[in-house]
């Protein structure tokens, strides 16, 4: 049976490691999209059915390129997962400049566009297909000084819902809404420094589950979705924040 293929932006660090990790372990082929190239070479190198594809992917050509790969190598293109994002530092919003503004749009919601703009029309053909995108609970439950990064995943999610009802039945999509994982962006928020381990502290106390996400638990919520074990749901968004959200 010849192998389902899954794109991963973001897919060599973070939660998008853990999710490219999670579909190889299933008998994926992954293509992971990352524009650093040594981590995605690196991650790579980890096995024979994962691919790496360096590029941008606010740049619609590197959209272009994972479809070609995934059409001329793999035959099919069964997933694909708008993992890749950034948040930028916590401040009100008149301390912020237009390029921080302009720069949390562009890589948080353009490869949305991107994405099902060189891909939905191939799925149609192939007769099926999935996409899950990453939100945020910023996008129902903000934190003060990230407002434009809530906005923008506010964003992720009204699209994913209106995609979803676009092209129903054929192609599903549907959102995850993580809370805080343990990741590289947590560390660089909390510092490495004597009082790091306070500031996660306050961060955990804040979840009912009085711990941060790992990124094991948007890997499972991202395979779910995914796969026919979800072949009812689409339009939808995952909140896997420990009941932050409630």
């Amino acid at each position: 049976m010849q192998a389902k293929v899954a794109v991963v932006t973001g897919g060599a660090d973070g939660f998008g490691a853990t999710i490219t990790d999670r579909f190889h372990d299933e008998g994926y082929q992954v293509i992971i999209i990352d524009i650093n190239r040594a981590k995605g070479e690196q991650k790579a190198s980890g096995g024979p059915n994962l691919h790496f594809l360096f590029g941008d992917v606010t740049q619609q050509e590197t959209w272009d390129q994972a479809l070609a790969l995934s059409r001329d190598k793999f035959g099919r293109l069964d997933v694909v997962v708008n993992n890749a994002g950034i948040t930028g530092a916590q401040s009100p919003v008149h301390t912020k400049d237009m390029l921080e503004y302009e720069r949390t749009f562009n890589v948080n919601v353009r490869p949305i566009f991107c994405s099902a703009r060189a891909i939905v029309p191939y799925m149609i053909e192939q007769g099926n297909g999935v996409f899950v995108n990453i939100a945020s609970t910023g996008c129902t439950r903000p934190r003060p000084g990230f407002a434009f990064y809530n906005a923008s995943k506010a964003a992720v999610n009204v699209a994913t819902k209106t995609m979803a009802l676009e092209y129903a039945p054929t192609i599903r999509f549907n959102c995850i809404a993580p809370a805080v994982g343990n990741t590289s962006m947590l560390q660089a928020s909390i510092g490495s420094g004597a009082d790091s381990q306070e500031r996660l502290q306050k961060i955990e106390d804040l979840l009912p589950m009085k711990r941060v996400a790992q990124p094991i638990d948007i890997a499972n919520a991202v395979w779910y979705l995914a796969t026919d074990q979800s072949s009812f749901v689409t339009g939808t968004t995952l909140e896997v924040d420990g009941g932050r959200g409630i």
